[in-house]
């Protein structure tokens, strides 16, 4: 089973303090200070960006979009507001103006990792392996770029949907080298291992991942598959025993069950 592509979140990425520069001055002649409010482009770029992300949640893409335009306005420059319009292209379904959007921001001045993963995750999504590829390992490439190990762990997922399972493995391992407890490059390892039928290595790989995550539909399903595989009907009983009481509804169980009558 092939995991989900790891986006950065936009809400997360957005988050940003609003509050208005405050300048002080006095009258000629006087030394009583007036305050006024200056007007912060920037701030009030951000504050339509996350009203207009706020009204692209609830579904509102008529509001979402007029707010977004009026960050445009305000910081045309400003890298943010063309990944938060990407994201706005994006899901109303026009993929054309969501790939423009993504260039525009990494082309900005201050274009960081992160609009390259999210517009990476976006190629690979319209299955561009190789143009994804090369925007994952611009984001990498960035200095003060945080995300390394998602974006490795992206394009592993990203490897092997092109089917370049050798490309997958290296990438995964590297996300693991970054993040040892990067609980998705682990199972998507141990899916590989088993596919290739090499299940003492999945076994492996499986019981790394149930050392950070917690037990998952797909994970006992891996687990049955692999102990049948070693002969291990005891070990794959435990894994069904686990994977019927605990996920009775899930499409693994289901599945399972179907596979018997």
């Amino acid at each position: 089973m092939k995991q989900g592509l790891a986006a950065i979140s936009l809400m997360a990425l957005l988050s940003v303090s609003l509050t208005a520069c405050v300048t002080e001055r006095t009258y000629s002649g006087t030394d009583t200070p007036v305050t006024e409010r200056q007007f912060d482009k920037l701030a009030a770029a951000r504050e339509r960006m996350q009203l207009g992300l706020t009204y692209l949640k609830r579904g509102n893409t008529e509001q979402a979009k007029f707010n977004l335009d009026k960050a445009m306005d305000y910081a045309p420059e400003l890298e943010e507001v063309h990944i938060a319009m990407a994201y706005y292209y994006q899901t109303v379904g026009d993929l054309i103006r969501t790939a423009e959007a993504y260039r525009r921001a990494i082309n900005t001045r201050d274009a960081s990792g992160d609009s390259m993963n999210n517009f990476g995750v976006f190629l690979c999504q319209q299955k561009e392996f190789d143009e994804s590829e090369k925007m994952f390992l611009k984001a990498i490439e960035q200095p003060k770029y945080t995300r390394t190990a998602a974006s490795y762990e992206n394009l592993g997922i990203c490897s092997r949907d092109a089917g370049h399972i050798e490309k997958a493995r290296h990438y995964f391992d590297m996300a693991l080298k970054y993040d040892p407890r990067r609980a998705t490059s682990l199972l998507e390892l141990a899916e590989m291992e088993a596919e290739g039928k090499d299940f003492a290595a999945a076994k492996t790989q499986l019981a790394r991942y149930h050392n950070v995550a917690a037990e998952s539909p797909q994970s006992l399903a891996l687990g049955i598959k692999i102990e049948r595989g070693l002969n291990d009907s005891e070990a794959a009983k435990h894994f069904v025993i686990l994977l019927l009481a605990k996920f009775p509804a899930s499409p693994e169980a289901k599945q399972y069950r179907a596979s018997l009558h």
